[in-house]
């Protein structure tokens, strides 16, 4: 089907862009047809608009195109200036007026998170103790254990060998098993809680962050006292935390559902 605007034509071009990017050995003008469904004359119009911009290269002597290292230095230029805490800035203030908690921004950082950005409730109350900067273990956090619930099994073993387990409070998970067990009811429910494992009469409920890459590149929690975190607020909470978790994400250039 041919464009019919200049909209659908940007929408062809990166079909042939996507084609081409997963094409190792490039691809021949009729292969880059038939893999698009697009016209041979429109293919080829694109094709000598990206190789005229450089995004492109045709071979000489097969006549095969493929893409150049112009589109990676380009896409480079994006991610260095993407910062997190910017994106998260603005979701993160409207999430602790909506819910009127204090929220979390934090980093995985070997085997610990790093806390990067809070936003304090303005709500009277217990003040959480957590501090720009702060480092705690990812095993006895809610943002911790929610990116620990995206790694392997294997790398969770490795995360829980260099850490050193020590007991915050009396609910504190100081086994292998029991953290595994519920790393498997965050997969589920796609939210992690810190049950007061990291401060007694806290609770959080937090959430992974994906970027560009879909890799984890932080977690986003919601941290209250224990009297205004029953397990019925805990669930009221979810929808909205993962709400403002995508948002975040997507901000980072993640464009999973």
């Amino acid at each position: 089907m041919e464009e019919k605007g200049p909209v659908q034509a940007l929408d062809r071009a990166f079909d042939v862009m996507e084609t081409l990017c997963g094409a190792r050995d490039g691809l021949a003008l009729h292969e880059l047809t038939a893999a698009t469904g697009l016209h041979k004359s429109t293919v080829h119009r694109m094709l000598q608009a990206l190789v005229h911009r450089g995004y492109a290269a045709q071979d000489g002597d097969t006549g095969r195109y493929r893409m150049t290292t112009r589109l990676y230095a380009l896409t480079g230029q994006v991610v260095e200036n993407l910062d997190l805490v910017q994106v998260a800035r603005r979701p993160m203030e409207e999430l602790s007026r909506q819910v009127e908690e204090t929220v979390h921004l934090l980093v995985p950082e070997g085997a610990e998170i790093v806390y990067v950005h809070k936003v304090e409730a303005d709500a009277p109350g217990i003040r959480m103790f957590s501090r720009i900067g702060m480092h705690r273990p990812m095993y006895c956090t809610g943002g911790g254990k929610a990116i620990l619930a995206c790694m392997s099994d294997e790398d969770v073993s490795r995360v829980w060998n260099e850490s050193q387990i020590q007991s915050y409070t009396p609910r504190t998970i100081l086994t292998l098993p029991a953290l595994m067990g519920e790393l498997a009811q965050v997969r589920a429910s796609g939210v992690a809680v810190d049950d007061e494992e990291n401060e007694l009469g806290v609770r959080c409920i937090a959430a992974a962050i994906r970027d560009y890459s879909g890799q984890v590149c932080a977690a986003l929690s919601i941290s209250a006292p224990l009297t205004r975190m029953s397990d019925e607020r805990l669930s009221a909470l979810r929808p909205v935390l993962l709400e403002t978790r995508d948002v975040i994400a997507h901000g980072m250039g993640w464009t999973g559902a």
